[in-house]
């Protein structure tokens, strides 16, 4: 009779150690892996900051070269360039809005 009891409390006493400290252990990491995990995919498909636009790259001036380059970014890149090496003092906004004006001049003489 004694071993009976005997028996039965230490598989109590088990199932209340599984139960209050092996499988709370178990859920904690579970968790940590999910939160890991979420954080992950939230990471790749989340912008965490704005985006910044390229301000040299919009405005009427640079869409007025982009259209006599026929949509060539390379090209209207190389025009801005070679006017910088020709005036360095300019910057490149001031490039480009000389370029529209000097583009815009023989459009404007043959309309």
């Amino acid at each position: 009779m004694f071993a009976w009891f005997a028996v039965s409390a230490l598989l109590v006493f088990a199932a209340l150690y599984w139960l209050f400290f092996v499988k709370p252990a178990q859920q904690r990491a579970s968790a940590k892996a999910a939160a890991r995990v979420d954080t992950a995919r939230r990471a790749v498909h989340a912008q965490t900051q704005p985006l910044q636009q390229d301000v040299h790259l919009t405005g009427p001036a640079y869409g007025a070269l982009l259209r006599m380059a026929h949509g060539d970014r390379q090209k209207v890149e190389f025009w801005i360039i070679e006017v910088q090496r020709q005036m360095p003092s300019l910057s490149r906004s001031d490039a480009i809005e000389l370029l529209a004006e000097r583009t815009a001049a023989p459009m404007a003489a043959t309309a």
